[in-house]
């Protein structure tokens, strides 16, 4: 009885052990399974605008209800601007690499009458998205998120690469004359991981599902070139 009782005491663990595995595989499911069907519906959404673009050669436009423009945005550009261009972005996402040059051609452009809004959406297939949205807002609260976003769009294919991209941001942070003491502590703050996340549960509530994700004046647009922007911009401005 006594040996009875000892072996199914030292099994226990054993069975502990297992229980916790099987609930690790589960876990890993779901998720891949939540990520297929992320990617699957925003394939839909892209395939579908794309298909109107090519058919009709015009820009997929449509009314969204994204959250107003507040004190916790990072934006460029005046306060109260007639036209506002607000994007969702993730640094890993090779698309929206392929953007920021446009982007940046519009805000020098526009700049003094057209206020840019940038919001962050890192997607879950990307290992690196959070961490690097993380490194942008730690840059902008010492008045660097514009030169750091232009840094992590220009050199993705070496981060986005590595095992570790934390040295890569770091260096880019030194190389901005960033304090780093401040860097490092305002990168891994809680808060920092709490906006990014309050962003990305809003514009999902929204409707943003793929990035980068536009909308001038509470206009969702999927551009062809930096001539949609501007159409909508002027127009906007008039």
């Amino acid at each position: 009885m006594h040996d009875e009782v000892l072996a199914e005491g030292h099994d226990r663990p054993n069975r502990d052990r297992r229980a916790e595995k099987r609930l690790r595989r589960l876990g890993r499911t779901l998720l891949t399974r939540q990520a297929a069907l992320w990617a699957g519906s925003s394939l839909v959404l892209i395939l579908g605008a794309l298909a109107i673009v090519f058919f009709t050669g015009a820009p997929s436009t449509a009314p969204a209800t994204l959250p107003e423009v507040n004190a916790t945005d990072i934006t460029y550009g005046p306060d109260g601007a007639r036209v506002v261009v607000m994007e969702y972005a993730d640094f890993e996402c090779e698309s929206c690499a392929r953007f920021a040059p446009m982007l940046a051609a519009l805000r020098a452009k526009y700049g003094d009458r057209v206020q840019f809004v940038s919001r962050f959406f890192p997607l879950a297939n990307h290992p690196h998205g959070m961490l690097s949205a993380q490194a942008a807002y730690a840059a902008f609260l010492q008045g660097k998120f514009w030169e750091m976003q232009d840094l992590l769009y220009e050199r993705q294919a070496e981060w986005s690469a590595a095992a570790d991209a934390y040295p890569y941001f770091a260096t880019y942070a030194k190389g901005l004359g960033l304090n780093m003491s401040r860097f490092r502590k305002d990168l891994h703050a809680q808060s920092t991981k709490d906006l990014i996340t309050r962003q990305m549960a809003e514009g999902a509530d929204a409707g943003v599902n793929h990035t980068p994700w536009f909308a001038v004046n509470g206009t969702t647009l999927v551009p062809n070139d930096i001539g949609d922007f501007e159409a909508l911009i002027d127009a906007g401005l008039r």
